[in-house]
This record gives structure tokens, sequence and C-alpha cells, in this order.
């Protein structure tokens, strides 16, 4: 059993040291004989591949075994080689196991002198990491294209070379049992609202796990319960999406391991926002609208189809009714959007799971199965094929913002209730999700806001980019629920 305090003698302290790495072939103990007037026995500990040797051999063992007369007080001598012989930044020093343990996980080097009841510890971390690219998932035609990588420290600085201002502020905080992932939250004090800080805070406080794998952990956390189909805390990759955010007042939460930043609150109007609208002068009146456009076709096109289909085909002109509605196809109307829609998920799944080099094989097998074939074989209507692929290019237009669990969600419900009911069964079914939006709320902020409750002073950046100068001398607020 090892106890919570380090021990004087340095044997002892090894032996638990080796015993609670299991032995591990890459925890390495090097013993020193140091150029003191009294020589004392030292001994260095690290987890070898995850420290820069060189940094250890230069500024630590180096100085070490060079002769140094006026070191000679038992009492003082670690606070002395800390003060007068380390040449690194941030030492520390500790006296319990468990800080000890901590620090060898996360790359640091271990110091530990016998006779002594306390360990000095060394940053010498050295992870390897990816350089600086492009954020893949949130491209952007002009305008700041460097993502955040998997290196929560980077992330950072990348950050801090953005928002120049001390009012910046980072906490840190550790999560996990078993392995230990540092997350940090940012935000700019006097800018932040308080009672968000304080509310997300209190939620990742009640985050126990045992390790964190997945960034999707903490999502949730800050999203609250019962779940949603709907993001009420969105991820963005893009170094000006956070810088952005926390401008406005709101927080960021970054996990490390994890390229992306966790934004909260997140409100539903924040879904048809991009980053290069604030750097080009076309569509600041027209993309966010196209975008809610596209939002209502992904998921009702299908719906209203199936209704017109089922309901009211005698109420179109005769010409117009048998150009769009199914006749003599092998399916019915309702079956062959649910199947083609089944069709394109597959599609859209295997694609991301074959080789890329098939990737081009699985799109022609695709059209001719789908397409011409279908059509030929009279299995489904050509309407049909027009409406799939016009519910599937408007889904995508919006992937990156989070909205594709919401939008297969409800299409599929719409689809199914536009069968039985028809369009009044679509208009029940859409003040019902209106109703349940507006009860929903992010970190207390309600998800329709502005619009829902109305907030005129925030409409100048929700269905428009207002004026670039008038944004950025504005102040954000948020509508909060404190009961």
């Amino acid at each position: 059993m090892i106890k919570k305090e380090l021990h004087e003698c340095l044997q002892d302290n090894i032996s638990n040291i080796k015993n609670t790495f299991h032995h591990t072939s890459d925890l390495i103990v090097r013993k020193i004989k140091t150029g003191f007037p009294n020589s004392f026995e030292i001994n260095i500990v690290y987890l070898d591949g995850i420290i820069d040797t060189d940094r250890i051999q230069e500024y630590v063992v180096k100085p070490l075994l060079e002769p140094f007369k006026t070191l000679e007080f038992k009492e003082s001598l670690i606070d002395e080689i800390i003060e007068r012989i380390f040449e690194t930044a941030d030492v520390k020093t500790t006296n319990q196991y468990k800080g000890l343990i901590d620090a060898i996980v996360q790359g640091n080097t271990i110091i530990l002198i016998n006779g002594y009841q306390k360990g000095i510890i060394i940053p010498s971390a050295k992870w390897k990491e990816r350089s600086l690219e492009e954020s893949q998932g949130e491209r952007s035609p002009k305008g700041p294209v460097i993502g955040l990588t998997e290196q929560m420290k980077t992330n950072i600085n990348l950050i801090r070379s953005t928002i120049k201002t001390p009012d910046l502020c980072v906490e840190a905080m550790e999560f996990g049992t078993i392995s230990k992932t540092a997350v940090s939250i940012l935000f700019i004090a006097g800018t932040v609202d308080k009672g968000i800080l304080m509310e997300v805070r209190k939620r990742l406080k009640s985050l126990k796990i045992k390790y964190l794998l997945n960034s999707k952990v903490v999502e949730y956390v800050l999203e609250g319960k019962p779940r949603t189909i709907f993001n009420l805390a969105r991820t963005t990759g893009r170094i000006d999406g956070v810088v952005s955010s926390l401008y406005e007042g709101r927080v960021a939460i970054i996990v490390d391991g994890f390229p992306h930043a966790i934004i909260t609150p997140t409100l539903f109007m924040d879904m048809f926002q991009a980053p290069d609208e604030y750097h080009v002068k076309m569509g600041w009146f027209t993309n966010r609208i196209i975008r809610m456009i596209c939002f209502i076709l992904a998921v009702y096109s299908p719906g209203v189809y199936v209704a017109i289909a089922n309901f009211h085909k005698d109420d179109l002109p005769n010409k117009v009714s048998k150009a769009i509605i199914t006749k003599d196809e092998l399916l019915p109307t309702f079956w062959e959007l649910a199947i083609l829609l089944f069709f394109i998920r597959v599609l859209l799944d295997a694609s991301f799971r074959i080789p890329k080099s098939a990737v081009i094989l699985l799109s022609l097998i695709g059209t001719i199965v789908v397409g011409e074939t279908a059509v030929t074989a009279k299995l489904i209507h050509p309407v049909s094929l027009i409406i799939v692929g016009i519910t599937a290019i408007s889904s995508y237009l919006l992937a990156n913002r989070g909205t594709l669990a919401a939008e297969n969600t409800l299409r599929l419900l719409f689809l199914i209730i536009a069968h039985f009911f028809g369009f009044n069964g679509l208009i029940i079914a859409s003040t019902i999700l209106i109703i349940y939006m507006v009860s929903l709320k992010s970190l207390g902020v309600p998800y329709l806001s502005p619009l829902i409750p109305f907030r005129i002073q925030e409409l100048k950046d929700t269905f428009y980019r207002g004026d670039l100068q008038t944004l950025i001398n504005s102040k954000h607020t948020y509508t909060e629920d404190n009961d």
C-alpha cells in the first residue's frame, strides 16, 4: 500500500513509484553522483518517449554534475538547487505521492534526493503534434484559415495571439480517475456573462468519469438533461470562431487531445452563421436566409411530397399530377422516399469507412443503383429522386454546424406523420415542435433567443449580418432563466 507522503529513504520512494507503474519498461530511473562538496544520492525519474531528453540533459543533469561549492545546508538544499542550479522555468516541489505520479504521467521529470521527503518536478513534456493546418470541417473562402490542434497549450497560444488582453482568462481543470485529461475554460473578464460562467463551472464540476475519451461527454454535461436532438453546445475548429464567441461574452471549453473548442451558450440562430460572412461583402443579407430555407427543405420536403401524393393529388391540375405523382411505379411514394433516404444514409456512412481509393467506385455504384437504373426499371418515380437530392444537398449545407441529428430525426418524423395525416398532421407537428424548441435552454439562455423572447436589439446579427463596426462596438447580452 503506497503512503500519501514521500519517505526520506530514496529507495523506498523509487520502489513505490515502480510498483505504481507496474514496473513498466519505459519508466526510467537514472542514478547520478552530484558535484556537490557533500555527495548526495540523487535519482532522476521520467517516462521515456514523452519528455525532451536533450533539455533534461542540458538543464538538469549537466548542472548537477558540475562542482558547486556553496551548497552546504541540508535544510535548504532543495531550495538552493531550484534557485541556483536548474535553468528551467516553472519548477515545483511536492511531498505527496499522488502529485509525483501525476507529474510523471504528464511528461514531467522528477528529481528525488536521499534523505529528503520532497520531490522536485521539472517540466519536460515533449508531446508529438501535427503542424498547424487549415480547419477541414469549417473551410472558408476568405479569412483566417488556421484551425485548432490536438494540443491544448498550442490552442491557447493561438487564441492569445489574437486576443491580446490581460482580461482573457484560462481556468484549468482535470477529469478522470484512471487517466486524467486537462480541460480549460476560456472567457474574457468583464465581457463574459457571470451567470453563464458560474453555470459552466457548476456543470463541469459535476462530471465524474474514469477517463475522458471523447469531448462529447463534456458537451453532454454542458447541455444538461434531458437529451435533445438540437445542439445546446456547439463545437468549432476555427480560431476566429472561438475568438468571436469570447468577444460576444460566451464561454469556450478546450479539451486536451481534441482539435476543436466547445462554445456555450449555443442558440438556434447560430447554426445559420458562417465565418466567411464577416470577411466578404457578398451575401451579407441573403446567405443566412438561404440557409434557413435549406433547413426547412431538408426537414419538410419528403413529408410535403408524400402529403400531396396521398391526400391532395386530385387537387392538382391533371397535367401536374401525372408529372410528379407515382403512377405505375412498383413502390408507393412513401416507401420510395423512405428507401432512398435510407440508401443515401448508407452511402454517406460507407464513404467514411472505406479506403479513399474506393470512394469513386462507391459513388459510381451508388449513382447506377439509385439513379437511372431504378427509374428505368420503374421502381421509383424520377421526382422522388429529385426530392431526395434536394433534401440531401440542403442537409449537408449546415452539416458542419451540427444540425444533422435534428434534420434526420425531424425529417423521418414528419415523413411518417405526412403519410398518415397529411398537411393537418404536419401543421400540428410543427406547432408542437416550436413549443418544444421554446422550452429548450442552453445554460439558462432560451434556445430561440432573440426571437422568443423577442429582443429587437439583438436582431442586428441574426437574419442578416449587420454593419461590422456596429457589431464590434455593441455589447451582447443574453436573456437568462433564473428560475
